[in-house]
C-alpha cells in the first residue's frame, strides 16, 4: 500500500523526534496528495530554535530531509496581521488587517464585508484552509485563530474548516475553547480549568493527535497554533525553572538607545528593575518553548510516513534590545522569525538549501539564506500539495523563488498605550539595509536607516547621524524610492495616518 504524505507546518516551535507520548503513528493510507500540517508558535524568537531549547525538533531536523531558512521575516510584526498573511499569502495592505483590533485589525476585520474600514476581497473566504477543503482535504484548526475571536461566546466557524478547536491568545489555564467536530454543525463553548491536565499545550497536543488518528479516509490539513510562549508565558508544570540565563550573552543593544533613535525609543524608561523584569520573562518563554518542543515530538510520532513539515512563529520578539520588550517595531529581533520545512519518510523530496548553516543551526541537514516571509507559507504548501488557490498570492513559493527586499508595515492602533506601541510606519528591509519612515502625531516625519551588515544590532541610525555622507546619502535615496513604491500600492488599503500618502 502506498504511504500517505503529510505536510507539517510548525510556527516558531521546536519539533521533537524523541517523545514520551504513548500514542503510536497512524497507519499510512493510500492518497494521491500529501497531508499538510502547519504548526505556528506565538511570539517565539528565531534564536530559540536550538538543540538546547528544542532538542526534539533539532533531532528531527538532523535525521530527516529539511531546509532551514536563515533569513525569515514578517512584514508586520504583530499576531493578527501576521496570521492573516500566513493564511492568505497576502500583505496587510491587501488583507486590510494591520492590528489586533480597532478600525484596521482583529478577527472582525478579516470577515467578509468588514465593518469600520475599507472593504477587502481578501478575507476568511480566501485562505489556505478553503483551498485545501475544496481540493478534498479534511481540515482542522487547533489552537489560536485570530485576536478578537471569542472562544467563550462565538459560534462562528470560518469557511474551510471541518474541525475547529479555537482558544484565546495567552491562554494557559482557566480558558474557554470553541469546538466543533467534523460531523457537528453547532460550535460548543467548553471551559477548561486549572489542573495540570488543563494546561493548554497538553490539551492542544491531545486534540491534534486525535485529529491525525481519526483522519484515515482522506488527506488532511492541520493548522496547529500554540499559545506558548506568548505572555504570560506559563510553562508546563514539568518545565518550571528548567532554563536560566546562564551562558546567555545579552546583545550590545540590550537596555540601550541607538544613536539617532526615534522619540518613542529615546523616551522609553529603563533601569535595573526593568532589566530584571525583561530577563524574568525571557526565562519563562524559554521554559514554555520546551513544552512546545515536547508537543512537537508527540505529534511527530503520531504522523504517518511521507510527511512534510513547515515550522514557524507568527512574529519575533524583543528581549530588551533598544529598551523594547514585545514586538511591533521594525528592528531585526522583532521582524525575524524561524521557518523550517522538513519531511517524514518522503516519497518525493523537495529542494533543500545549499548554503552554509550558522553554528546555531549546526544540527540542520541544510540551510537556505534567501529572504522568505510569512506570506510565502500558503503558496509554498499549496504548490507542494498540488492544490490550486482561489486567488492570486502576493507571496512566493519559498522553495523556488527569491526576493531582494520586502515592505515593512505597521499601524498605530491606539489600543496599546504609547509606551508599548510605536507610531504608524512603513519602510523596506533588504539583506543589507533597513529603512523606515514614521508618521508621528507630534512630529510629521521621522526616518530611520540602518546598515544590517556593518551594524548588526542597529545601534546607529544613519538617516540622522550621517545623512550627508556620500555613500549614506545614495543608499538613503535608493531606499526612500523603493519604500515609496512598496508603501503605496494601487488598490491597497491604508490607514489615514500612513506616512506615504498618495
Amino acid at each position: 500500500m502506498k504511504s500517505r504524505r503529510v505536510i507539517f507546518v510548525t510556527a516558531s516551535i521546536a519539533m521533537a523526534f524523541a517523545s514520551l507520548v504513548t500514542s503510536q503513528p497512524r497507519t499510512a493510507a493510500a492518497a494521491a496528495r500529501p497531508n499538510v500540517v502547519i504548526i505556528m508558535t506565538d511570539d517565539q524568537r528565531w534564536d530559540t530554535v536550538t538543540s538546547r531549547y528544542m532538542p526534539r525538533l533539532a533531532r528531527i531536523l538532523s535525521k530527516h530531509t529539511s531546509v532551514t531558512f536563515t533569513n525569515s521575516f514578517v512584514p508586520n510584526s504583530l499576531c493578527c496581521p501576521s496570521r492573516t498573511s500566513a493564511l492568505t499569502g497576502d500583505y496587510s495592505h491587501t488583507t486590510g488587517v494591520y492590528g489586533n483590533g480597532g478600525q484596521w485589525g482583529g478577527f472582525h476585520s478579516f470577515t467578509p464585508a468588514p465593518e469600520g474600514h475599507s472593504s477587502s476581497s481578501i478575507n476568511d473566504t480566501t485562505t489556505i484552509a478553503v483551498d485545501m477543503q475544496e481540493a478534498g482535504y479534511q481540515t482542522a484548526l487547533i489552537g489560536k485563530y485570530l485576536n478578537g475571536y471569542s472562544s467563550r461566546f462565538s459560534n462562528y466557524t470560518p469557511p474551510g474548516w471541518d474541525r475547529w478547536f479555537a482558544v484565546p491568545t495567552g491562554a494557559y489555564y482557566g480558558y474557554w475553547a470553541a469546538t466543533k467536530g467534523a460531523r457537528s454543525v453547532v460550535v460548543r463553548n467548553r471551559h477548561f480549568g486549572t489542573t495540570s491536565d488543563d494546561y493548554i499545550t497538553r490539551v492542544l497536543t491531545n486534540r491534534a493527535i486525535r485529529f491525525i488518528q481519526n483522519s484515515d479516509a482522506e488527506p488532511f490539513f492541520l493548522y496547529y497554533a500554540t499559545t506558548a510562549p506568548h505572555t504570560p508565558a506559563m510553562p508546563d508544570p514539568r518545565d518550571v525553572g528548567r532554563f536560566g540565563l546562564r551562558g546567555y550573552v545579552q546583545s550590545p543593544s540590550f537596555g540601550r538607545v541607538e544613536a539617532g533613535a526615534p522619540t518613542y525609543i529615546k523616551s522609553r524608561p529603563w533601569d535595573s528593575s526593568t532589566a530584571r523584569e525583561v530577563n524574568s520573562f525571557h526565562k519563562l518563554q524559554l521554559d514554555s518553548i520546551y513544552g512546545v518542543d515536547r508537543s512537537i515530538g508527540q505529534i511527530w510520532r503520531a504522523l504517518p510516513d511521507d510527511t512534510i513539515i513547515l515550522f514557524m512563529s507568527d512574529n519575533g520578539y524583543m528581549w530588551g534590545e533598544h529598551r523594547w520588550q514585545t514586538k511591533f517595531v521594525p528592528y531585526d529581533s522583532s521582524l525575524r522569525i524561524p521557518i523550517t520545512l522538513f519531511g517524514k519518510d518522503l516519497q518525493s523530496r523537495f529542494p533543500t538549501g545549499s548554503g552554509p548553516c550558522p553554528s546555531m543551526y549546526a544540527f540542520a541537514t541544510s540551510c537556505d539564506g534567501r529572504i522568505v516571509l510569512n506570506v510565502d507559507v500558503a503558496p509554498t504548501l499549496e504548490q507542494v500539495a498540488g492544490v490550486a488557490s482561489n486567488h492570486a498570492f502576493e507571496g512566493l513559493d519559498m522553495l523556488t523563488s527569491a526576493r531582494k527586499d520586502f515592505v515593512l508595515e505597521h499601524w498605530y492602533s491606539r489600543i496599546y498605550d504609547a509606551g508599548r506601541e510605536p507610531p504608524t510606519y512603513c519602510g523596506v528591509r533588504s539583506a543589507g539595509w533597513m529603512y523606515v519612515r514614521y508618521k508621528k502625531f507630534e512630529e510629521p516625519i521621522y526616518e530611520g536607516l540602518y546598515n544590517e551588515k556593518a551594524d548588526t544590532w542597529e545601534m546607529n541610525n544613519l538617516a540622522v547621524t550621517d545623512p550627508d555622507a556620500p555613500t549614506v546619502a545614495a543608499v538613503l535615496q535608493t531606499m526612500r524610492n523603493r519604500a515609496a513604491t512598496l508603501c503605496r500600492v494601487d488598490g491597497g488599503i491604508y490607514p489615514n495616518d500612513w506616512p506615504f500618502q498618495g
